[in-house]
C-alpha cells in the first residue's frame, strides 16, 4: 500500500510539471548554388550543371541559367556553354580529357555572385569485373558482388548500367523498364552506419542484358565528400544512423555541391 502510495505521488508531482509552451522555429531560407560538376579523363565534353537549393522534400531543382562558367588549367582557359535545350548544363564544345596530378580551377558567375572551386585527378585503379548468378526461383539474374566496401589505398566509385530493352520478349516495353543504374563505392573508412545500412533493391535482369562497369578514381577531398553524402542518403534509416550534419564541399562561400575530377575505366560484357 505504500509502495502504491509513493508511485501515485510521483505521477502526480511530474503530471504537475508539465508546462505548455509554443516556440517559433527559426527556419532559414537559404538560396545557395548547387555545383554538380565531374571532370574525366574520357575523351568526350565535360560538362557543369548548376541549379539552386530546393526547400521542399523531393522538390525539383531550379536551373540556374545565364551564367559565366571558366574552367582553367596551368596554360589554357577553357569556356563552358549553356546548352539551349537543357538549362542550366553548361558544357565544353569539343573533347577535354583531364591529366593525373594537374590542378584545374573553376570559376562562375551567377547572379552578380562569383564563386570559385580548385581539384585534381588521381591515376586510374585497377578494374575486376563484378560477378553476377541466377536466381534460385526463376530464370533472372542478379549481381552478387561488385566491390569490397574497403580499400584502403584506392578508393573509387562504381557505376554499373544495366539494359536488357534488346533482349527477346521485352523489345516491346518502354525503355525505362528494361535499363537500370547502380552505384557502389570503395572508401578508406568503415562505418558502422554503411554496415547496418539499409537493404538496397535487388535489380533481376535476364540473359542478354548488356553490363557496362565503371570505375571513377576518387581524389581524397571527393572521397570525403561521397562518405559523408552516404552517410546522409543511402547509409540512413538503418540500426546505427549518424548524427545529421552538412556535406563538405570545395567551392568558395555561397555555394554547395563538389568539383572534382576522375579516371575512368570502363568495361562490359554481355550476360550469358
Amino acid at each position: 500500500m505504500k509502495k502504491t502510495y509513493l508511485l501515485l505521488l510521483l505521477l502526480f508531482a511530474l503530471l504537475s510539471c508539465e508546462k505548455q509552451s509554443d516556440h517559433a522555429i527559426k527556419s532559414e531560407n537559404l538560396d545557395l548554388l548547387v555545383v554538380d560538376g565531374i571532370l574525366t579523363d574520357e575523351h568526350k565534353p565535360q560538362t557543369i550543371r548548376l541549379t539552386r537549393t530546393v526547400s521542399e522534400l523531393n522538390a525539383p531543382p531550379q536551373a540556374v541559367s545565364q551564367a559565366t562558367v571558366i574552367l582553367s588549367e596551368p596554360n589554357s582557359t577553357t569556356f563552358l556553354h549553356e546548352q539551349p535545350t537543357n538549362p542550366g548544363v553548361y558544357q565544353i564544345q569539343g573533347p577535354f580529357v583531364v591529366h593525373p596530378n594537374v590542378e584545374y580551377s573553376l570559376l562562375i558567375t551567377a547572379n552578380g555572385k562569383t564563386y570559385s572551386a580548385k581539384t585534381f585527378m588521381v591515376p586510374p585503379g585497377p578494374l575486376k569485373m563484378l560477378r553476377f548468378v541466377k536466381n534460385n526461383d526463376e530464370r533472372l539474374y542478379h549481381i552478387q558482388w561488385i566491390v569490397n566496401p574497403y580499400d584502403g589505398i584506392n578508393p573509387a566509385m562504381f557505376e554499373i548500367t544495366l539494359d536488357w530493352s534488346k533482349v527477346a520478349g521485352y523489345t516491346a516495353l518502354p525503355a525505362e523498364q528494361c535499363q537500370a543504374k547502380m552505384y557502389y563505392y570503395t572508401l578508406p573508412t568503415i562505418d558502422v552506419s554503411q554496415i547496418f545500412a539499409p537493404e538496397l533493391e535487388q535489380i533481376r535482369f535476364p540473359l542478354g542484358t548488356k553490363i557496362v562497369e565503371k570505375r571513377y578514381s576518387l581524389n581524397p577531398e571527393y572521397t570525403e565528400f561521397v562518405r559523408a553524402l552516404l552517410l546522409e542518403t543511402t547509409w540512413k534509416g538503418g540500426l546505427f544512423d549518424s548524427a545529421p550534419a552538412n556535406v563538405p564541399t570545395n567551392l568558395s562561400q555561397g555555394a554547395v555541391g563538389f568539383f572534382s575530377a576522375c579516371s575512368v575505366v570502363r568495361d562490359s560484357l554481355i550476360v550469358q
